[in-house]
Order: C-alpha cells, then sequence, then structure tokens
C-alpha cells in the first residue's frame, strides 16, 4: 500500500477520535441509506449547532460522509464505501501482514466504545447485505457465520474484485479465528496465510472497485444455499462456520469445482478426508 493511501486512512481513523462524531458516525449509519438533516441529527446529540457543523465538516471532508440537498434541506449519509474501504484496512488480515494492535483514540474515547462502534457498522453493513441477498434460512446465520461472510466481503476489496467467490468465503472461515473448520484445516496444512496466496495466485487481483454491496458469484450462492440445507440435514438451529465450508465442498463436486475447490487442491488437501473430518466433529 503506498504512504499516501496509508495517511489517507489514518486521517480518516482519527477523525472518529471523538465520542460527539462516534455518536454521529452511528446515527447516520441507523439512518442509511436516506440520511438525516442537521436538524434531526442535533436532536438526537444534543450540542450547539455550531460544534455539530464543525464535526460534520471534518466527517465531510475526510470521506466519512456524504451530504445532498433535497430541496430547501441538506442531507447527510454515512459513506459506506468509505466506511468499508476503512474497516478492510483495518481488519483484513493479509498474508505477510501481523495483527493490527488497536488503542484507544487520542481524544480519550474507551476502547470498547471503540470496538462497540465498528461491531454497530458490521452490523449495519451486514443486515444491508443479507436484505440484498435473498435466501431461504439465511436469517438462521450465527454471528460468526455473519462473520465469516463480512470477511469474505472485505477480501473480495483486498483484491479488488467486484464479487464474492466460494474463495473469499474459505478465506472469511480461516479468518474469524480458533473454532471447529481452522483446526481441521490447520491440521491439513492450510491457514488464512496460505489460503491467501494460492487464491491470489489464482484470480489475481483487480481494478479499483466501485460498489458499495459486492455480489455473490453463482458458486457462491449454491455454496451458501447447500450451507443451509446442511444445517438443516444435521438438525441444526442456525448456520455456523462448518456448514458453510460443507457448502463450498458440497458444490466443489456437483459444480465441479471452484476457486476455493482449486486452492485447497493446490494446497495438497485431500477434500474427501476434510469433509470426513469435518462432519465428524460436528455431527
Amino acid at each position: 500500500m503506498a504512504s499516501s493511501q496509508a495517511a489517507e486512512y489514518a486521517d480518516m481513523f482519527a477523525a472518529l477520535g471523538s465520542e460527539p462524531r462516534l455518536e454521529i458516525m452511528r446515527l447516520l449509519f441507523a439512518a442509511y441509506p436516506e440520511g438525516m438533516t442537521v436538524g434531526e441529527i442535533q436532536e438526537q446529540v444534543k450540542i450547539p449547532n455550531s460544534t455539530l457543523s464543525h464535526h460534520l465538516e471534518k466527517l465531510r471532508h475526510e470521506k466519512l460522509v456524504t451530504s445532498r440537498k433535497h430541496k430547501q434541506f441538506l442531507y447527510y449519509s454515512a459513506n459506506a464505501e468509505a466506511m468499508q474501504d476503512l474497516l478492510s484496512f483495518l481488519s483484513t488480515p493479509k498474508a505477510t501482514d501481523t495483527p493490527i494492535n488497536t488503542t484507544s483514540g487520542e481524544d480519550g474515547f474507551m476502547q470498547d466504545n471503540f470496538f462497540r462502534f465498528f461491531e454497530s457498522v458490521f452490523t449495519n453493513l451486514l443486515g444491508s447485505l443479507s436484505s440484498r441477498f435473498y435466501l431461504s434460512g439465511y436469517d438462521r446465520f450465527s454471528e460468526k457465520a455473519m462473520r465469516v461472510i463480512h470477511l469474505a466481503q472485505l477480501e473480495s476489496r483486498r483484491l479488488q474484485h467486484e464479487f464474492i467467490g466460494t474463495e473469499q468465503i474459505l478465506i472469511g472461515v480461516l479468518g474469524v479465528g480458533d473454532g471447529i473448520c481452522q483446526q481441521i484445516l490447520n491440521n491439513l496444512g492450510v491457514n488464512l496465510a496460505n489460503v491467501q496466496q494460492e487464491v491470489e495466485k489464482i484470480i489475481g487481483r483487480g481494478k479499483q472497485i466501485s460498489l458499495v454491496d459486492i455480489p455473490f458469484t453463482p458458486r457462491a450462492k449454491r455454496a451458501l444455499e447447500l450451507a443451509v440445507a446442511e444445517s438443516q440435514q444435521l438438525h441444526g438451529n442456525q448456520i455456523e462456520a462448518e456448514h458453510l465450508l460443507l457448502g463450498i465442498l458440497r458444490e466443489g463436486v456437483t459444480g465441479g469445482g471452484g476457486v476455493a475447490i482449486r486452492a485447497l487442491q493446490r494446497l495438497q488437501v485431500d477434500l474427501s478426508c476434510l469433509e470426513e473430518n469435518l462432519r465428524s466433529a460436528i455431527s
């Protein structure tokens, strides 16, 4: 990443370093995509108009909010695309990166407030995603499974592709941390870093993307549908990360193998052994 890009993200991050701006962003994400007028925001945050205008101008300058005029009113909206870029920069693990050590902001807001804010952003973006993806049973995805989908979206943005394929979902499964899938895959010599490397070798990097909501490929949609079916067959109340991995494996068999399957094969994974171990662990 160029130093100028890192500096831009640093400025965006610093712009969130106060309680009033965090609260403004929470309100704008709750009202996304319609937005709010200055009066509506002021009614919620209870700060003087001059101070509010200063905060809004700072957030607008750092491209975290956008504004539009409708009739006689000026509406402010959260810039979801810019926020997704920032989230990707802060939280998407790279093949050669170490985890980011996040600390409290310079203006003194507590670390738990920071994480609550980003949790609310994740929830909003995922809710926006699920409202556009109509899949029977999608509402039963567990918190970890939803996190997998979000990490898949961030990985697509990192590689600058305007789609989410089975390969990004596989990376999402590995990216959520300790769990059944990660343990089984690690035992087979598969980890986040080497899967990211193999995937990038296969599909490469795209151009700068322009989409806020990144669509699933037909293969990825089929894998998600199969994940729902796996959960139902195993009498589960929720779709978990392991069901997503099973969905990827099943789609690979019936669909002839997508990029996720190809990446696993290039890492010398016995797919039958992987599926057998996974089913044994969750049965």
